[in-house]
């Protein structure tokens, strides 16, 4: 019991240096997850299985300025990749993303060529030299978002986070609001509605209880008119099923409403987002921003294309440092030649003579499926995730830049070691605030997520 309360005296802490005006030492009076079901919390959280704590973490005025920077200009430089590293050669975009497939990269193409703004989660590690990129995930289906409803409970975990005044120290964007500002803003940019009337089709129609999507659909009814007030406007939130949505008379409309958005949240087997939807996207009827860009966006090799483009001064002064110093090295899985540790090598060789160094991850996964840390992996287990690497499907290889300890409640509520991942929002120039997601380094496997085990927690900015 002594070293564990002695620990956040003497070491980094999520509290940042202020555990003292946290009080600390009550950690076993503070239940070390909240609840959102048993109380009441809004139904959007109905599905989120994952532990979230009741501690929050705490970010440095200037670590939030870099996750501020990074979340506004890393997707737009991406989207810039087309343009100066294909040089929208539509053969070479079609070999690299989309298996060699003319006529969707045709569709692609027209797609990206409307330059929409997208949400997105960039997912960081905080290591010894600050904050590194992993991986950029982009589009509606962007998890992590639905876990700011939960900000109000963990003010009532903590006093100094509920009283008026040292609660203007810290700040944690109520990131539903910020993205619908986000999307109504959009909507007005790019459909230009005639009316007085903006409605959207979210796609949640995957909920079986109907109760539970009434009350998701009243949620996001109310930020969308509470949004559109402030321009003199109002707007009904739609869902369904995605074959419900037809184009009539030159519109997109969702049984006798017209739609101006449609958010593909989630998409079933059964019910895949139809033409119409694509028809309406590129008569500029709908803001869209789940079109067939994201397969482009989100694909992880980008990261390596950006240090290429940022290498050869292809962007700013300013965003080619900024691509240099928070990307880890990264190179597309083949067999190719390319710069490691000073010296050209095999892409092969670089894996099985820096094992401990590096990471295979599909370049298109999710929920760390398919992610292999070489620090954390047997010989063998290496050997096969090279081979898999190899067998035809895109991987990307990454330096390994571990997160540094910080010293946290776990759930058994005592102070410990453990690594975190951070997923920051951006919405195009919006910040839309942070979520973390921890594990003890005692479990530690090199894989933060919550589908392994880790906890989540809520972010707060201080404010100076």
């Amino acid at each position: 019991m002594e070293q564990t309360l002695i620990q956040p005296l003497t070491k980094n802490t999520i509290l940042a240096g202020r555990h003292e005006q946290f009080e600390w030492h009550r950690i076993k009076d503070i239940p070390a997850v909240v609840k959102p079901q048993a109380q009441g919390v809004s139904s959007i959280l109905e599905n989120f299985d994952y532990p979230v704590s009741s501690w929050p973490i705490i970010l440095k005025e200037e670590q939030v300025a870099t996750l501020k920077q990074l979340s506004a200009r890393i997707p737009r430089l991406i989207r810039k990749i087309p343009e100066l590293y294909f040089k929208n050669d539509e053969k070479r975009i079609a070999d690299f993303y989309f298996k060699g497939d003319a006529m969707l990269t045709q569709f692609a193409m027209l797609c990206h060529q409307k330059n929409i703004d997208v949400g997105c989660r960039l997912d960081l590690t905080y290591a010894e030299d600050g904050f590194k990129l992993l991986e950029v995930n982009v589009g509606s289906t962007v998890g992590g978002w639905q876990v700011q409803v939960l900000e109000e409970m963990i003010r009532k975990c903590h006093p100094q986070l509920d009283d008026p005044v040292t609660a203007s120290q810290y700040e944690s964007p109520d990131t539903q609001a910020v993205y619908i500002k986000f999307l109504v803003e959009n909507v007005i940019k790019h459909v230009k509605p005639t009316d007085k009337e903006v409605n959207v089709f979210f796609g949640v129609g995957h909920i079986p209880n109907e109760e539970i999507k009434k009350r998701v659909l009243t949620f996001f009814d109310n930020l969308l008119n509470e949004e559109l007030a402030k321009k003199g406007m109002k707007g009904r939130s739609h869902t369904g099923r995605f074959s419900s949505l037809v184009m009539k008379h030159g519109r997109l409309y969702c049984g006798d409403a017209p739609m101006h958005g449609v958010i593909a949240f989630k998409t079933e087997q059964d019910d895949e987002i139809q033409p119409d939807v694509f028809r309406a996207f590129i008569m500029d009827e709908i803001y869209f921003p789940d079109n067939l860009t994201h397969g482009m966006n989100e694909d992880k090799r980008n990261l390596e294309i950006l240090l290429e483009l940022a290498q050869q001064k292809a962007f700013s002064e300013e965003d080619n440092a900024l691509i240099l110093k928070h990307i880890p090295w990264s190179a597309a899985i083949a067999d190719k030649k390319v710069s490691y540790a000073g010296k050209m090598q095999s892409v092969e060789n670089i894996l099985r003579e820096h094992k401990d160094k590096m990471v295979i991850k599909d370049a298109l996964g999710f929920q760390g499926i398919d992610v292999f840390v070489g620090k954390f992996a047997s010989d063998e287990e290496w050997e096969k995730a090279i081979q898999l690497a190899f067998s035809g499907k895109n991987f990307l290889a990454q330096e390994f830049h571990q997160s540094i300890d910080y010293v946290a409640p776990n759930l058994q509520q005592e102070w410990t070691d453990h690594k975190i991942v951070w997923g920051s929002f951006g919405f195009g120039d919006h910040y839309g605030g942070v979520c973390a997601r921890s594990t003890e380094v005692a479990t530690d496997v090199g894989i933060i997520n919550c589908a392994r085990g880790a906890v989540v927690a809520i972010v707060y900015g201080i404010k100076n």
